[in-house]
């Protein structure tokens, strides 16, 4: 049950660190779309100028005020509804559920040109579809693409074909065209779409889809920047996952490896593994079969370790550091830490008796609890996870005290005291450790020194 909350725990991390990156994709798009709409909004007043000014004289045409204001406010409509956008993302007011407002915008933006569009040429809603504005859909629907957004996208081609429907029917819109040409004289009607089909109307419908290429290729261009960004980090995750424990290495966001770098001080249980005579063990093996002993003793510990929550800080030889509270120590970190090494010796005895070694394989566990640093340490081509600090020095001279007491499995005072165990545990000793000051209280348990006196 360990495990698997160990799983889901690391689960949880890398779902997190997943919807941080897809929440600043989102911020990024919305930043893009504000420069769009604003480059947009500038683009299309520029070239309606020079459209609509430049062909007057080669055509003839006279352009009444009202078709030359509505485009302008619609220019201005969508330029302004870019600085909106683009200042909620600089001044961090923005909202996820903020681009459905804003892609209703657009599209109020779009029926307003089309409704005064169609009202300035006394044409009815039946040739909306003749109108250049209608190219601006599809313009605007091209730059809600680079949100990677599918529902707002879906809710901004909802809207759009609401406000385009809306206006067409808003104009009288005559479903079978029996109206047609009834009202005004056929030179009068032909004259008013002939307007629509000049020179001035093409080239602003090839302006726009020009527009629509390049916002299309924009997002193109994000997508694919964000798909190498992703893969980045994917790839930046993996190989930090092969010197860093698993644990660990979810946390490194994009500030993270700095945060860990700098290091912090926190508890943390500390276990020493460490395999008794292993010089004269090794001795008598040749490579291939060392290769395999050493990797079949790392695969146990291993186990164990995940089985109760711990982490594996680093294997050294034919030895482990086990650390238990990393990331965030825990009020039950001595009792894993007991129960992880109570493990070890289980398996190490099954090791045994499956492969029969003369003499059997021993090993020596010391255990303490304390303030330690831990953090990263190293370059970019090679980070490593440490614990480091008074508590990792006693927990590993309790290990090697392992051979003087000649006990499997040692700890400190401290760490017996947490467990609540006292009554299983016994002490052995209280000396200082290699030069400590103090008088450090080593305990062993009571069942294996009844062992060691039936021995």
């Amino acid at each position: 049950m360990n495990a698997r909350r160990s799983d889901a725990d690391r689960s949880v991390l890398m779902s997190a660190s997943v919807d941080k990156l897809v929440q600043e994709a989102e911020i990024e798009a919305e930043y893009a779309i504000g420069w769009v709409r604003i480059v947009l909004g500038l683009v299309l007043f520029a070239s309606g100028f020079l459209v609509w000014s430049g062909t007057a004289g080669v055509t003839g045409e006279y352009h009444p005020n009202q078709v030359r204001l509505t485009a302008m406010i619609t220019v201005g409509a969508l330029f302004s509804l870019g600085i909106i956008s683009f200042l909620l993302v600089v001044r961090r007011w923005f909202k996820p559920w903020m681009a459905f407002v804003l892609a209703a915008g657009d599209a109020t933006i779009l029926a307003g040109s089309l409704y005064f569009g169609l009202e300035g040429t006394q044409l009815g809603g039946n040739w909306i579809a003749a109108m250049p504005a209608i190219w601006a859909a599809p313009l605007i629907l091209a730059v809600g693409a680079l949100r990677h957004r599918p529902f707002v996208q879906i809710w901004a081609t909802a809207v759009m074909m609401v406000a385009v429907f809306g206006v067409a029917f808003a104009l009288g819109f005559d479903l079978f065209l029996t109206d047609f040409g009834t009202t005004v004289s056929p030179s009068d009607l032909e004259a008013r779409i002939g307007r629509l089909f000049s020179l001035p109307p093409h080239l602003m419908r090839a302006v726009m889809l020009t527009l629509i290429g390049l916002v299309t290729a924009l997002a193109m261009a994000r997508s694919r920047r964000l798909l190498m960004r992703a893969v980045g980090e994917t790839a930046r995750r993996a190989n930090l996952a092969r010197f860093l424990p698993a644990e660990i290495a979810p946390l490194l966001g994009e500030n993270g490896v700095a945060a860990w770098r700098q290091g912090r001080l926190q508890q943390a249980t500390i276990l020493f593994v460490d395999i008794r005579g292993f010089t004269a063990f090794a001795e008598k093996m040749d490579p291939a079969r060392l290769s395999v002993f050493i990797s079949s003793f790392r695969r146990r510990v291993t186990r164990a370790v995940e089985a109760h929550d711990g982490l594996v800080d680093k294997f050294v030889g034919d030895g482990a550091l086990l650390v238990f509270g990393i990331p965030e120590p825990r009020g039950d970190d001595c009792t894993r830490a007991l129960a992880c090494a109570h493990e070890i010796l289980a398996l190490v005895d099954q090791w045994n008796i499956k492969r029969g070694f003369n003499p059997p394989v021993r090993v020596g566990i010391g255990i303490h609890t304390g303030v330690v640093y831990c953090g990263l340490v190293g370059d970019d081509r090679r980070l490593e996870f440490t614990v480091l600090g008074d508590t990792v020095n006693v927990a590993a001279k309790i290990e090697q005290a392992t051979k003087r007491f000649d006990a499997a499995l040692l700890a400190s005072e401290t760490v017996v005291i947490q467990t609540g165990q006292q009554g299983s545990w016994q002490e052995v000793g209280r000396e200082p450790l290699g030069g400590r000051g103090e008088h450090l209280a080593i305990f062993a348990t009571r069942g294996s020194l009844a062992a060691k006196a039936r021995g």
